[in-house]
């Protein structure tokens, strides 16, 4: 597959409104949620798994049900001829032939714990209602008998997960086109919104929002401790569609007061950090965030030899997040079988050998408040900065990205302080030759693919 082919759909899926007013960053008032958030922050590197009926049928996500043509990315498959009343029931027959037989949760967890990350998103119900939990509200869900997978998979990732050490945070949509108190099938569906007159029917948008509370409670209850419930669909908010988050706060902080409310794209004090899609900011953001981005073309692999990115970008996007404020939320998924594409396992393996070398100067980082200023004498190499609170004092970390079309060469750079030792990472210590006048530092080549790490302590 060609780089070209790597490129995501450029669709504002989470605020397709185009986005909410923004009256700047609301941090949490609950001490509870503000401790939890701060433990979220020094996580820095966590994984979004989406798996779903569409993984069955070769589809990156649910949105081939969208009743508008954005692209490819809401095309259903290639072979399919109909109407699209036609379409949305074959599509939810598909449920039946999705038996995801080599899924294994303790091999992902593993994997993923062995490449650095250190909490989980998992899709617990996509935009078509899908539940890949046992719902107590629906039979549109992985252990229905009409289900082809019979199995709790949410409960089987949540144990796997939480035993490699990881936290677990739980995707959920707030549409769901399967309801018909949203898409009624009498009416005309157009694109992706509610189709019918919320006004003029507010009983039957009262049971939509009852519905969804009480789906969200029995995920909290049943399957936590969540550090966060992580609301797609922010297109489902105020004015136009009313969901009532207040009382959906309420209720699911009075099972465990310190969760953490992420509704994606709706600026205010239920957006807890902010979550830009398939991007990196350019500048540093002095509030929490979390870039979430694919490692593969979509959020799960439509094919069985599915290519992943180079690990080098994965390596350089990290260090640029990071250093930029940030959280990095890698998107991963499996195919309709449950498989791995091995591509995805070695990019996990290699990413993992490269937080083992460097990690240090990544988790629990926070972007410095007076740094120095680094120069490449050279011009091959962009450096970024972290620190972080030691007990004796704070420890300073550059990392350096090559320019595109160079290598991680040997190289050197200036410091514009004074500096007491230089330590490259990943090399059992190895301290640089460093003049102490001019606070040049000579760097040898890298022992680590993707960015080069180094200690610095200023003196």
């Amino acid at each position: 597959m060609s780089e070209d082919n790597l490129t995501p759909a450029a669709l504002e899926a989470a605020g397709a409104l185009g986005g909410s007013p923004d009256p700047g960053y609301t941090w949490p008032i609950e001490p509870e949620v503000r401790a939890n958030l701060e433990a979220w922050r020094d996580m820095k590197f966590g994984v979004i798994i989406h798996w779903g009926i569409y993984s069955a049928i070769g589809q990156g996500g649910s949105w081939s049900l969208h009743r508008d043509d954005l692209g490819w990315f809401t095309d259903p498959p290639a072979d399919w001829n109909g109407t699209d009343a036609a379409y949305q029931d074959w599509y939810y027959d598909q449920a039946r032939t999705f038996v995801g037989e080599e899924f294994d949760a303790s091999e992902w967890a593993r994997l993923c714990a062995d490449a650095g990350m250190r909490y989980c998103v998992f899709t617990t119900k996509h935009h078509d209602g899908f539940c890949m939990y046992d719902s107590h509200y629906t039979n549109l869900k992985s252990t229905s008998e009409s289900s082809g997978l019979r199995r709790d998979v949410l409960r089987e990732v949540c144990d796997a997960f939480r035993e490699e050490g990881l936290t677990m945070g739980a995707y959920f949509s707030l549409a769901d086109w399967s309801r018909a108190e949203y898409w009624d099938r009498a009416l005309p569906i157009r694109d992706r919104f509610h189709n019918y007159d919320i006004a003029a029917r507010p009983r039957a948008w009262e049971r939509f929002k009852d519905f969804t509370r009480d789906q969200l409670e029995e995920v909290v209850e049943g399957y936590g401790p969540f550090n966060m419930v992580w609301l797609d669909a922010g297109w489902v908010r105020e004015p136009h569609e009313p969901i009532g988050m207040e009382k959906i706060a309420a209720t699911l902080r009075a099972h465990d007061p310190g969760l953490m409310i992420v509704h994606r794209e709706v600026h205010g004090p239920f957006e807890n950090y902010r979550t830009p899609e398939q991007e990196i900011p350019d500048d540093i953001l002095h509030y929490p965030w979390e870039s979430c981005m694919t490692l593969q073309r979509e959020w799960c692999a439509m094919s069985r030899d599915e290519a992943s990115k180079p690990v080098e970008e994965i390596v350089a996007n990290l260090v640029r997040i990071v250093a930029r404020g940030g959280n990095y939320l890698l998107g991963i998924g499996l195919d309709a079988t449950g498989h791995m594409p091995d591509s995805v396992r070695d990019s996990l393996e290699r990413i993992g050998t490269w937080m083992t070398a460097c990690g240090e100067g990544v988790y629990g980082t926070r972007v410095p408040e007076d740094p120095p200023q680094v120069e490449s004498l050279d011009g091959a190499i962009s450096w970024y900065l972290t620190e972080k609170p030691q007990e004796a004092g704070t420890a300073l970390y550059a990392f350096g990205i090559p320019a595109e079309g160079r290598e991680l060469d040997a190289t050197s750079l200036r410091v514009d302080r004074p500096v007491g030792a230089v330590t490259l990472l990943g090399s059992d210590g190895r301290s640089l030759a460093l003049d102490e006048s001019s606070g040049r530092i000579e760097v040898p080549a890298s022992p680590t693919q993707g960015a080069v790490g180094l200690r610095i302590e200023l003196a």
